[in-house]
């Protein structure tokens, strides 16, 4: 089912009441210089539905001249007096939620300005209006989710250097997240990771658009901003076998000022189904494959040129396992991309990693010294192992310049001479 939270939209405003000041109360200015009068009005914008009216009383005010030094302040609206005598010129007033913005808080955050001109003689009105700058944001699972999954974590990530994050730890119903969007966020990336009560993975990557949204907080546009109530929603998804292999998301926002519901682009970008023979692309055997030999490998994963950050490096984790203890793991990569194939090849030369012809990962430290020259550290496993994750998202930051489509054939070997195969293609797009 697909859940839908309308932010709650409406008109809130104050009038800033104050005592009148004496004409001598002119920021410092010359008396005989040439004098208007400043009457400020601040309002919030607030959800529609209630209409409610309260009244704004500790939004602190600044006054800054034409090359933005600040002029005046006061603590609070209520401070402000019915009119100010100010200096002839231009002027901004601005006013905001107490405190500063953080990137992630737990109530909204408003804040407004407005230009002024002061005229000689005159009595200039200036209208503030206060607007949410960060976004309600929240997660709903389905009764059908928390009957499978037992342990989550949900990352929302609008390309800047903090994600918001929601995990098991947060409740089956955690409450609303404020939320300050990037300037430029046109794309939201949403990765989830769960494990289910039979003890299997589930890792999908979605991308979270507004390119069919006309109506917005601040105008027509497609960026994610202050304002965008957005709301997911998260069902399991039953295979033919039983199992769960995966999940479903239905996003949508509301606008404040519109109050109207957009159901949001969500682009499946790459699926990591559980440890389950024959539902898992991984465990489709192979010629002499032995199933003493799991090989849980990604579906395939794409991405665009330059996109390589949105996408969380999890997806590439391949997990292996080996009861009889490992002996060999084999990774070799083709591509469409003759330069990805001369890179390739050039780790060949200087590290002596040949993924061309098929690299051994087994008690191979070149492998360690190559990964940690390219900042994208791992361990390897050693002989007799019986587990190992190969994090093929360690390509992903290489990968982002190549395009084109680039397979990685695995082949594990045990100490009893059983193998398993599988490939896992990444494709990068223009």
């Amino acid at each position: 089912m697909k859940m839908k939270y309308a932010l709650l939209t409406g008109c809130l405003a104050i009038t800033a009441l104050g005592a009148c000041v004496s004409e001598d109360r002119d920021l410092g200015q010359d008396n005989k210089a040439d004098k208007g009068r400043l009457a400020l009005n601040v309002t919030r914008t607030e959800p529609m539905q209630t209409r409610a009216v309260t009244e704004v009383s500790d939004y602190p005010v600044f006054l800054y001249d034409a090359n933005g030094a600040e002029v005046k302040r006061w603590d609070a609206v209520t401070e402000v007096p019915a009119t100010y005598v100010l200096s002839v010129g231009n002027y901004t007033v601005e006013s905001h939620t107490p405190g500063i913005i953080q990137k992630k808080m737990t109530t909204p955050y408003y804040k407004g300005s407005a230009e002024v001109e002061i005229l000689k003689d005159t009595k200039t009105n200036a209208n503030v209006v206060c607007k949410m700058q960060n976004s309600p944001i929240t997660v709903h699972y389905v009764e059908d989710f928390l009957s499978v999954f037992t342990a989550w974590e949900i990352t929302l990530d609008d390309g800047g250097t903090t994600a918001l994050s929601f995990t098991e730890a947060d409740g089956t119903t955690p409450a609303t997240i404020y939320w300050h969007f990037e300037e430029a966020a046109e794309k939201l990336t949403l990765n989830f990771r769960g494990t289910t009560a039979d003890g299997s993975t589930i890792v999908q990557s979605y991308v979270l658009t507004k390119d069919q949204a006309v109506e917005h907080y601040d105008g027509d546009s497609k960026v994610f901003t202050g304002g965008d109530a957005l709301n997911i929603n998260f069902t399991p998804v039953e295979a033919t076998s039983g199992h769960v292999t995966a999940i479903t998301i239905n996003a949508d926002v509301t606008f404040t000022e519109t109050n109207s519901k957009l159901t949001l682009e969500v682009t499946d970008n790459g699926t990591l189904t559980p440890d389950i023979p024959g539902d898992n692309p991984g465990d489709n055997p192979q010629p002499g494959d032995n199933t003493s030999i799991t090989l849980d490998l990604p579906a395939p994963i794409s991405y665009p040129f330059l996109g390589a950050a949105a996408v969380e490096k999890s997806l590439g984790d391949t997990y292996i396992a080996a009861g009889k203890g490992l002996k060999s793991i084999i990774v070799k990569i083709e591509s469409t991309s003759e330069e990805m194939i001369s890179s390739v090849g050039d780790l060949n030369t200087n590290y002596g990693v040949d993924f061309i012809g098929g690299a051994e990962i087994v008690g191979n430290q070149k492998v360690v010294t190559l990964f940690q020259d390219l900042n994208q550290p791992l361990d390897v496993p050693a002989e007799g192992d019986t587990e190992y994750t190969f994090p093929i998202g360690n390509f992903f930051e290489l990968l982002q310049v190549l395009v084109g489509e680039h397979t990685f054939h695995l082949t594990v070997t045990d100490l009893e001479g059983n193998t398993k195969s599988g490939t896992v293609t990444i494709t990068i797009t223009m």
